[in-house]
């Protein structure tokens, strides 16, 4: 199997444990405090999607793009952030915007979910977890 599609293959399964995670909690919290409003969910949606992050993180860097320690692991986890700030805020004002069209909330869920998937997996493979190119030995000439 060529190592994109693997690595795809592998990122949508550590995606479903992250989702998992991410619905767990969101369920959990709604079953526990009951719902206020669309704020209330959207507000829940960000501190789940946030606890399927760190899982995520670990996941890929070791499994799904097997990236070895570097110097720049602050940097790599800075980036990691951001590409899921924004794609957590995909995540979230997807959500929203379903809800606000009266879409059930575990379909408003599901498609908030599926939005921001490709977005995510593209800038993790191409910046966060990009492998740094040997650079050509020198030949002596």
């Amino acid at each position: 199997m060529p190592e994109n599609i693997l690595q795809l293959v592998k990122f949508a399964l550590v995606g479903g444990v992250n989702t998992f995670i991410d619905w767990a909690v969101y369920l959990l919290i709604i079953k526990i405090y009951s719902p206020e409003s669309i704020i209330y969910y959207t507000a829940v949606k960000g501190f789940s999607y946030l606890c399927g992050m760190i899982n995520s993180f670990f996941l890929n860097r070791y499994w799904t793009f097997n990236v070895q320690s570097s110097d720049n692991e602050k940097k790599r986890f800075l980036k990691f952030v951001l590409v899921n700030a924004v794609s957590m805020g995909i995540n979230a004002g997807s959500l929203y915007f379903m809800l606000r069209l009266n879409s059930h909330h575990l379909v408003a869920l599901f498609l908030a979910t599926a939005a921001s998937f490709a977005f995510n997996f593209s800038l993790n493979k191409m910046w966060v977890f990009r492998r740094r190119k040997a650079a050509p030995e020198a030949t002596g000439r």
